[in-house]
């Protein structure tokens, strides 16, 4: 599935720009300074914003032949099915606690939402629309997610889920006619696939006027959906059960119940942690600028699982990829076009292999892990993955709940998940289908 060609003209300008103008510096031989690499960055994040866009509407395309069903008329015109899973969540509030209310305010509401649902879903029961706002929903959450596309995706019937395995090669023999080959007895594993709980609560003072909360529905998705995507993408690549010295906050000791860390200790250790703590031999001090070795030199480390490109993917932070444009054999997405649309996000490939910058790669001390209390020295990181190797598993797609809090007079949006990470081999000690590349100095 591609995006159109009007989006995809418009990446490629965009890109190639980023690219002349890194290149017109590094011809002058002078260093970019930070302000510029900030000011680049945000334009590739523009970038990115563009291609979701662009993916969006050919999904949504070649699914209905159109943009999703929305409300025609009324009070809730324009609004998508997703919007309305919103607004019902915060009415079954309401109805749920109706102390202090205006019983006559609250039947008015119930009409309206009625109208704008029964224009939304014609023919269709009561029961498939919670199938469809949570498909709408979910849809939206992986076009926006960088890394958890990259990776075979399983919904998970149980909790955990076993997922047969043939581990080993079969044995080949001449055969004679009418003589019976010799057997192979093939070696059986399971991989185990556990689900986490992730959960957010969202508050806000409460303004029962039924317009005010249409009024918010926008920025209310938006922020539903970034929030989404980036805790998901974070805690794949960057999960880590240790509370003390965890990989992101090296020199410390944190807590599930802490501000924008706590979801590092969701149940399971991330992609990033196997060749930085699990299999050290598997990351390489680059202790160096970037170069096109760089590249080379982890891919290396993979050995068969490194052969073919269309299983492997390169993920690095925003400075590195900008870094890299000075690369000979980094191509970005201007020089290779159509190509590009292989996987979302992706900016650029070195040998065919895509390159996907995520901003939960976050810039790390020189010894490859985030120190605490600041890094002595930012630096860069590149992994590269066989994503052959890894099971991404859902238990429960996003959930949307919303309570009353009369004492508080807040509406709480509970939004939750349940989400899974296992490597094949079950033995991440040994795995070498993933290398690191850190140290990576001026970025």
């Amino acid at each position: 599935m591609t995006i159109g060609t009007q989006d995809l003209e418009l990446i490629k300008k965009e890109v190639a720009s980023v690219r002349e103008y890194y290149q017109s510096r590094m011809d002058q031989e002078i260093p970019p300074l930070k302000e510029e690499i900030d000011r680049v960055a945000a334009q590739l994040a523009r970038v990115q914003d563009n291609w979701r866009e662009g993916e969006k509407r050919a999904i949504l395309s070649q699914i209905s032949g159109a943009e999703r069903p929305r409300v025609p008329h009324g009070k809730y015109t324009g609004l998508d099915l997703l919007d309305m899973a919103c607004i019902r969540s915060l009415l079954t509030a309401q109805i749920r606690e109706p102390s202090g209310l205006n019983p006559r305010m609250l039947d008015e509401w119930q009409t309206n939402f009625k109208a704008a649902m029964d224009s939304t879903t014609p023919g269709a029961g009561d029961e498939l629309v919670d199938t469809q706002e949570a498909r709408a929903l979910w849809d939206d959450v992986n076009l926006e997610s960088a890394v958890a596309p990259l990776f075979n995706t399983i919904q998970m019937p149980s909790n955990p889920f076993q997922i047969p395995l043939q581990l080993g090669d079969v044995n080949w023999y001449p055969g004679t006619e009418n003589v019976a080959t010799k057997s192979t007895a093939l070696t059986t594993a399971r991989q185990t696939l556990t689900a986490y709980e992730l959960v957010a609560e969202v508050p806000w003072s409460y303004d029962l006027d039924e317009d005010a909360v249409i009024a918010m529905m926008e920025e209310l998705r938006r922020g539903l959906l970034r929030n989404a995507r980036e805790v998901i993408d974070d805690v794949l690549l960057n999960g880590d059960t240790n509370t003390t010295d965890n990989i992101n906050a090296d020199g410390a000791t944190i807590s599930s119940t802490d501000a924008g860390k706590g979801q590092w200790l969701v149940g399971f250790d991330g992609i990033i942690k196997l060749p930085l703590v699990d299999n050290t031999s598997q990351a390489v001090n680059h202790a160096g600028a970037v170069s096109d070795d760089m590249f080379n030199e982890i891919r290396s480390k993979l050995g068969k699982y490194g052969v073919r490109p269309s299983e492997l993917v390169y993920i690095c932070d925003v400075n590195t990829y900008i870094r890299s444009l000075s690369v000979g054999n980094f191509r970005t997405l201007d020089k290779f076009g159509p190509q590009a649309t292989l996987l979302t996000g992706q900016l650029g490939a070195v040998e065919g292999i895509p390159v996907i910058v995520s901003e939960q790669m976050k810039l790390a001390d020189t010894d490859g892990k985030v120190t605490e209390a600041g890094n002595g020295t930012d630096t860069g990181r590149l992994l590269l993955v066989n994503r052959s190797q890894w099971r991404v598993g859902f238990k429960r797609e996003l959930a949307i709940e919303t309570v009353r809090d009369a004492q508080k007079r807040q509406n709480i949006m509970v939004v939750s998940f349940r989400i899974a990470l296992q490597e094949r081999s079950g033995s991440r000690s040994s795995a070498t289908h993933i290398a690191l590349q850190y140290n990576i100095t001026g970025v």
